[in-house]
């Protein structure tokens, strides 16, 4: 839906919205069907920041108990082992409000500037990591910015009207200057749990448990044809999937252009252009790539030991190189700086 109004002879304004909504999407995942529902408890306490070892005092957040030693099968049958059901029951909306000014060629110059909000959200099983329990994935998806701003501009100087010379006239006609410039908001990424430790484990990199995942039973029944549930680790207690986002993205482009009339009809073009001019950074930050996603590092003697109905996992800060939130590598979005040379015959 849009509404566009014209405020002057040149010059539009237009207020639009776009919803789109999809239902049933297959998450190339299954259900273990076999599966004995969850049994204990795993009881997490959020260390305070600058925390570097564990026990602490902090918030406390109880969660049943995912330990990929004690997930057992038999629901349906005590003699079958896991039982697939493939499931399609996620969804995914996209809610959109937009703003855009258009001013039309007035002296030799046309602007558009236009200014979008938008969630892009999913939910009901997409990236689940708790089979039986799906509420925890409602947040927004991979494809989430909430803010994009875009400016187009072409000036036509129109120079050769300084100028009484035919001569001067010939070298300062047929110039045109343009750009397109585009900042949205980077997209969202989670914050995840490493793999369990115990309180003598001394390198937070040779801490596996009982080489599973804490909070994420579809990474601890894993098998050929099942997700790895959220990233293949165990999303933070407490603290929304995919509640950080990735730095701003910003490209600016740039084209300077020349026309030299042949011909009532004909005409010959020569144009430069400078994609992303400044060479600004621009990180593609996601789910998995271009950042470390591991918040805390779960500690406690008995915590992920595959052998504990009730744990306790102390979560420490991951504060050591390259911490949470820390770019890990240049993963580029789009170009870098490149210039372009082009020619043109129209006839």
């Amino acid at each position: 839906m849009q509404i566009e109004r014209e405020i002057s002879e040149s010059t539009t304004v237009s207020v639009g919205t776009m919803w789109n909504h999809a239902v049933h999407l297959l998450n190339g995942s299954a259900y273990d069907l076999n599966l004995e529902p969850l049994q204990g408890t795993t009881t997490y306490i959020v260390c305070p920041p600058g925390t570097t070892t564990a026990p602490c005092n902090g918030q406390t957040i109880t969660l049943p108990n995912m330990d990929s030693g004690l997930l057992t099968e038999g629901r349906i049958n005590p003699n079958l082992g896991q039982i697939n059901e493939l499931i399609s029951s996620g969804q995914s909306y996209y809610n959109s409000l937009y703003a855009q000014l258009q001013h039309r060629m007035s002296h030799g110059l046309s602007l558009q500037l236009s200014y979008t909000f938008a969630k892009s959200i999913m939910l009901n099983g997409m990236d689940f990591n708790n089979q039986f329990d799906f509420s925890n994935t409602h947040a927004p998806s991979l494809l989430d910015q909430r803010h994009r701003i875009s400016f187009a501009s072409v000036y036509q100087p129109r120079l050769e009207r300084l100028t009484s010379s035919s001569t001067g006239r010939t070298i300062l006609s047929g110039w045109r200057l343009s750009s397109v410039m585009e900042f949205s908001s980077g997209r969202p990424y989670a914050g995840l749990l490493s793999p369990a430790c115990t309180s003598s484990t001394l390198s937070f990199s040779n801490c596996d448990g009982a080489n599973g995942n804490l909070n994420d039973t579809a990474f601890n029944e894993d098998t050929a044809n099942t997700a790895d549930g959220i990233n293949g680790a165990g999303p933070t207690p407490g603290i929304g999937l995919n509640s950080f986002h990735g730095p701003w993205l910003e490209r600016i482009d740039v084209g300077l252009a020349r026309s030299f009339p042949i011909k009532e009809s004909m005409a010959l073009q020569f144009e430069a252009q400078a994609f992303n001019l400044f060479n600004h950074a621009n990180f593609y930050v996601q789910n998995g790539d271009g950042i470390n996603q591991l918040q805390y590092n779960p500690i406690g003697t008995n915590c992920g030991d595959g052998m504990t109905l009730n744990q306790t996992c102390y979560l420490v800060p991951n504060t050591g190189t390259g911490n949470f939130g820390a770019l890990q590598e240049i993963s580029p979005n789009g170009l870098p700086r490149v210039l372009q040379f082009s020619a043109r015959f129209t006839f």
